[in-house]
């Protein structure tokens, strides 16, 4: 599983931290991936029951061997990543997994949007990662297709989602894991109004070099049975706004031995 909790901590943030909680209760994943987890929504996750069953971090049932942590040269921000081996089962019986998590670059539009450095960031991990047989690197990449292209991979490696050639089960469109609007208020763009359909893109991404596995299912997923409702003052008057639990939808791939 791959989440980006979104740290702001001035929106419901409790409540909306037990939502990602309990998705991750529902799905149960070997493997997390969380970005922009702050100190207090570290704490709230420390108390809830599928807590202890994961060495820290990446978040992970199975022990991680080799960790290691990296910072881009290039980055304005000190952004970089995490790796681990992880090897799933009888380690005599199943190969390792070469798992690790970033998150690149983020745009802040209309300018800069670090569009150079992303692409470097996601050209240095891929080839910094690229050497061992089996290796899946999610996150919340930033990316956006529309401004930054097709993502930099070598051969050999494959954008899951891509990969499958299927939508995201339960996603009403079939290629976006984040809204830039969502949980805000409708901002100006170009002197327009900034609609959700306008301010998405598939920023959330499992990309993966695999030799002795396969991949099996890819779902985006934000349902949790609970949803919060703010008020919010637009255009002078008082208008209920649905809260999400992220402006990110959290995104589950599953792989399984070949």
């Amino acid at each position: 599983m791959s989440y980006n909790v979104w740290s702001r901590e001035d929106i419901f943030v409790y409540k909306r931290t037990l939502a990602i909680g309990a998705l991750v209760k529902k799905h149960d994943p070997d493997v997390i991936f969380f970005q922009e987890v702050t100190p207090y929504i570290r704490s709230i996750f420390e108390d809830l029951e599928w807590w202890n069953k994961y060495h820290c971090s990446p978040l992970s049932k199975f022990p991680l061997n080799n960790f290691a942590s990296h910072k881009f040269a290039d980055s304005p921000t000190g952004r970089g990543y995490l790796e681990a081996d992880v090897t799933p089962g009888d380690p005599a019986a199943t190969k390792p997994i070469h798992v690790a998590t970033t998150q690149l670059e983020r745009p802040a539009p209309p300018a800069p949007m670090r569009c150079a450095e992303r692409h470097a960031q996601a050209r240095h991990a891929v080839a910094a990662l690229g050497g061992t047989a089996n290796v899946v690197l999610g996150g919340d990449m930033s990316w956006g297709d529309d401004a930054d292209g097709p993502f930099p991979l070598p051969a050999g490696w494959a954008d899951a989602w891509a990969a499958m050639k299927k939508p995201l089960i339960s996603l009403p469109s079939d290629d976006w894991t984040h809204d830039a609007v969502w949980n805000e208020e409708p901002a100006a763009f170009n002197g327009h109004v900034a609609t959700s359909a306008s301010m998405r893109k598939r920023a959330d991404r499992f990309l993966c070099k695999l030799r002795d596995y396969r991949l099996s299912s890819m779902i985006g997923d934000q349902s949790v049975g609970l949803w919060y409702v703010r008020e919010s003052l637009i255009a002078e008057r008082w208008t209920n706004i649905n809260l999400k639990p992220s402006c990110h939808r959290g995104v589950v791939l599953t792989i399984v031995p070949k």
